[in-house]
């Protein structure tokens, strides 16, 4: 297993069919890590609220797409980590109902004992396959999917599949928005933006400083014009605990 030492002092190890899954704590910051390089999820423990990673930061901006009067009600999450996307969107969005899905029972027991994820009627967890978990959803009930899936190797193929894009489209209402975590590698992949544009015809897309490509889609939502989106950053930024136009910014270069 790759030397992981930089994280700081293992707290938590255990196994499953998947593979082990590790917490680290460095006295600042913990982490999650599935034994690769790459961190799964990062918390600041000052500030469990405050996101860590810019590629994950740039997926709850997506919020600046809608008014603050008009918040998504349903959330779905499509990976989990240590929970900290649907902690924050929680704590954030305090009438959403949120339900976030993972394949490894494992992951939610950690993400709740070392993370804090909440348990709370609010927020259901699904231990499934995600595309599974989508076929056997109600349709149009989802206001904001987000999907984030990571193996310990690196992207989940699912993500790319066209079945998987389908069903998507028909876990969200009709001005829902979905939000896909990519590489920035998968940007020369022509045929997923195309496909995406299929389905989507509103698309916003910005590449991270950390490696990642992170897409906004919608099917009828209204894209919030630069002033709009600004606005709604400045107001927004003190819940955020950074500046989020900083990140919404890289979402309209080339609007």
């Amino acid at each position: 297993m790759i030397s992981l030492s930089h994280l700081g002092r293992e707290i938590h190890r255990r196994y499953d069919e998947f593979g082990p899954i590790l917490v680290f704590d460095d006295g600042n910051k913990r982490y999650l890590s599935f034994g690769t390089a790459d961190e799964q999820s990062c918390q600041l423990k000052s500030a469990p609220l405050q996101l860590q990673h810019e590629y994950a930061r740039a997926m709850v901006a997506v919020l600046m797409q809608s008014d603050a009067s008009t918040p998504p009600a349903n959330i779905t999450l499509l990976g989990t980590g240590g929970g900290t996307l649907a902690s924050t969107l929680f704590h954030w969005l305090p009438q959403a109902t949120i339900q976030t899905v993972d394949l490894r029972q494992a992951v939610f027991q950690i993400a709740q004992q070392y993370f804090a994820l909440p348990r709370d009627k609010r927020l259901s967890t699904h231990v499934s396959d995600a595309a599974e978990f989508l076929r056997n959803s109600e349709q149009g009930q989802c206001d904001l999917l987000i999907c984030d899936l990571y193996l310990a190797d690196g992207l989940d193929p699912l993500v790319l599949q066209s079945d998987f894009l389908d069903s998507c489209e028909r876990h969200l209402s009709a001005h829902g928005w979905l939000v896909l975590n990519l590489w920035k590698e998968h940007r020369e992949q022509t045929d997923c933006l195309a496909q995406l544009k299929q389905r989507f015809p509103q698309l916003l897309q910005s590449t991270t400083t950390d490696g990642n490509w992170i897409l906004w889609a919608s099917k009828y939502a209204e894209i919030a014009d630069k002033k709009t989106a600004r606005e709604r950053c400045v107001q927004r930024s003190p819940l955020a605990g950074f500046n989020l136009w900083s990140v919404v910014k890289g979402f309209y270069r080339h609007r």
